[in-house]
């Protein structure tokens, strides 16, 4: 019995660690070139398993957000009730609106 309990705790860390591998949004993305002036606010953006931070001209803001799909979209959504919305293309990601194409930022 004891064994088992060791091979299903082992399991749902497996699960869990998982899961957050497969959001293609976690990480560092900056704008692709030639974006439309709608698109400076998110010139440099990092996702994180819990939390979204935004560069502004003053400071980083940061907040925390949690992640679901809807189809195609990955949607993120703060607290505050901000929503954001993000497709996969290749080489990147582009929000929804205003449509935003990026890149990552290694």
């Amino acid at each position: 019995m004891r064994y088992l309990k060791i091979i299903v705790a082992c399991s749902a860390i497996l699960v869990a660690s998982g899961c957050s591998k497969s959001n293609p949004l976690l990480g560092k993305w900056k704008l692709a070139p030639n974006q439309g002036n709608e698109c400076f606010q998110l010139g440099a953006i990092e996702f994180g398993d819990k939390t979204m931070t935004m560069a502004t001209p003053l400071a980083p803001v940061s907040m925390a957000v949690t992640y679901s799909r809807d189809g195609d979209n990955y949607l993120v959504t703060a607290a505050m009730g901000q929503a954001f919305s993000f497709q996969t293309e290749s080489g990147g990601i582009k929000s929804v609106s205003p449509e935003c194409h990026l890149v990552p930022n290694n």
